[in-house]
């Protein structure tokens, strides 16, 4: 068995797995799985638009998956293998499958002060059609004990932030000198110090990892069309090119990223972002920071210093 990937950057969502992506990428000793957020080790059906039915069963997960079919994907790829998919911390499942598979894999998992990441991830599920409840009713919808497995993956935003309760399941399986935990906040602010010890963590170039620029990647954007878009004459005509340009952009672009730029590039000129209009309340904030401390604290505890940044 061979010991590809090297490594996977397993989370967590909206907190800035894509940017660490994006940076690895540009090391010259990597070769990142060009698809960002490939969802193996989690059952496909969940990553439906739509919710599933109440009653549908997930395929045997087992028995349409292979270590030799997933680690053949790396074979053409650099020395150091990669691969995103920021789902892995937060699905319990994948855990097992992850220390059956891939005994040898290191684990990079960003964290960000987790009352911001669920306020971005709600407006990503809005983004995407998959959320249509209000913020504050999402809450609510949280504390009821039957969510289901398509719930739990996409609009669970508040337990996600409890990262200390995803490693504690995670290290049950994967052992601790197998994981990088980096704070988003930290990488910002000291890049040189933390880009130097993801490199040490996995034995590449740390030089040739400060060299790299640093740069915000998979921007949060809540897209609405602009007025003229909206009036009764041209409405039908953005929605023809909106659908016409999306048949173009799937067939033709393999990469997410590639996909967004061709589409602000198509639709640049009718869509803006709605997203700085749209903010948590204080209210809202406030509790969910008085909620998350506890939590904190533990994961502190884990990792040995205060994170400055999320007080």
């Amino acid at each position: 068995m061979n010991n590809k990937p090297h490594f996977i950057i397993a989370g967590e969502r909206r907190s800035g797995s894509t940017t660490l992506y994006d940076i690895l990428n540009q090391h010259p000793e990597v070769g990142m799985l060009q698809k960002t957020d490939f969802d193996y080790f989690i059952e496909a059906e969940l990553f439906s638009k739509t919710p599933l039915k109440s009653d549908q069963v997930l395929n045997d997960w087992e028995q349409s998956h292979s270590v030799e079919a997933y680690q053949k994907l790396f074979s053409d790829l650099k020395s150091v293998t990669g691969q995103k998919d920021a789902d892995l911390l937060w699905w319990k499942e994948a855990h097992q499958r992850l220390a059956n598979y891939l005994p040898n894999t290191k684990f990079i998992i960003v964290l960000r002060n987790p009352v911001n990441r669920a306020e971005s991830q709600y407006f990503n599920e809005v983004k995407k059609g998959r959320e249509t409840k209000s913020f504050k009713e999402t809450i609510l919808r949280e504390e009821k004990s039957n969510l289901s497995n398509w719930e739990k993956l996409h609009l669970q935003y508040i337990e996600r932030g409890c990262y200390i309760n995803s490693l504690k399941h995670f290290y049950k399986y994967i052992p601790k000198e197998r994981v990088k935990i980096v704070i988003l906040e930290e990488l910002s602010m000291n890049w040189e110090k933390e880009i130097a010890e993801i490199c040490e963590f996995l034995n590449i170039d740390a030089t040739i990892g400060k060299n790299i620029q640093l740069k915000h990647s998979n921007k949060e954007e809540l897209l609405v069309r602009k007025a003229f878009a909206k009036t009764i004459i041209l409405k039908n005509l953005f929605n023809f090119w909106d659908r016409f340009t999306e048949g173009i952009i799937v067939r033709v672009a393999k990469g997410k990223h590639r996909r967004d730029k061709l589409r602000r590039q198509f639709r640049g000129f009718y869509y803006t972002s709605d997203r700085t209009k749209q903010k948590m309340d204080k209210e809202t904030r406030i509790f969910l920071t008085e909620l998350y401390k506890p939590f904190n604290k533990e994961l502190e505890e884990l990792l040995g210093y205060k994170i400055q940044q999320w007080y």
